[in-house]
């Protein structure tokens, strides 16, 4: 077996310094890992090794998240799009396999469609960004994102409430499996809340959250596509799926894992790769 290490590096691009992972050396066909909203690279740590071991891993933190820089203009998803757009064009040797989790499935898939030629395959997990009536916040969330958005009272609310009650509340709202929200996760994923700005760098991408929807036709995305999602997922039920594949991406595959809620790839690593690493086998022959 092919020996491999995972390295961090930093690269700037147009809208500041992004952190990334890159494997080595380079085999296989490069696989790109994009987190969702509040993320970071750590999250898919469950599955980066695995990947590693038969194909070129990378793996960023988008701009306002983990340790990337937090950019002075507004979050959106075609700049999230642009800056995975630099880091495949300066470190991927060819077209990647690109894997978005809920946001991160969102700048997947805009990527995908504004700059083709760097997508060889698209793997969307339990993605957001599509405009459906049937998933609508619930009152409370309305309320909430409400009050995030008035001016003043966000900015009090972040910078009052302790980052580590916020990340373990989301964290337990997206896991089925309650037991792998481990206080090492909730430090994790608290960290990135009280670097200088971090708490209110998250506020910004709540606030836009109304502008982050894909606007793309059927079939504009024409790489081979992938969809996975928990079962049991209470983020973005499993039924997005087929709306995805019935409104954007008519050629995608769908796979449902079992007793898996919304971050597949860290709650069930073992089924999630067998789901996808048989499949980038299939398309990259």
């Amino acid at each position: 077996m092919t020996t491999y290490s995972i390295t961090e590096r930093f690269l700037e691009g147009q809208h500041g310094l992004m952190r990334y992972w890159e494997s080595s050396p380079h085999q296989g066909v490069p696989v790109v890992l994009i987190h969702g909203y509040g993320g970071m690279i750590e999250h898919w740590r469950a599955v980066t090794r695995p990947i590693a071991a038969q194909h070129s891993l990378f793996a960023l933190d988008l701009y306002f998240f983990g340790q990337s820089d937090i950019p002075a203009r507004p979050p959106d998803r075609r700049m999230w799009a642009e800056q995975v757009a630099e880091l495949i064009a300066a470190t991927c040797p060819g077209p990647a396999v690109v894997i978005g989790h809920s946001m991160g499935g969102m700048v997947a898939a805009q990527l995908a469609h504004d700059f083709p030629h760097m997508v060889r395959g698209l793997v969307l997990v339990a993605s957001t960004g599509l405009r459906d009536p049937h998933n609508q916040p619930s009152p409370f969330d309305h309320a909430i994102l409400n009050v995030l958005r008035t001016g003043g009272v966000g900015e009090l609310l972040a910078d009052a409430l302790p980052s580590s009650w916020g990340a373990r509340q989301g964290l337990v709202s997206a896991y089925y499996r309650k037991d792998r929200v481990t206080p090492e996760m909730v430090d994790l994923f608290a960290a990135p809340l009280v670097r200088p700005g971090g708490a209110r760098a998250y506020l910004a991408v709540s606030r836009n959250f109304s502008h982050l929807f894909l606007e793309i036709e059927r079939g504009a995305i024409t790489a081979p596509s992938l969809l996975i999602w928990g079962e049991h997922d209470r983020s973005v039920p499993p039924s997005l799926a087929e709306r995805f594949k019935q409104t954007l991406l008519p050629q995608a595959e769908v796979a449902v894992i079992p007793e898996t809620g919304h971050c597949p790839f860290d709650e069930t690593p073992e089924a999630f790769l067998n789901v996808l690493l048989p499949w980038i086998e299939r398309i990259a022959t």
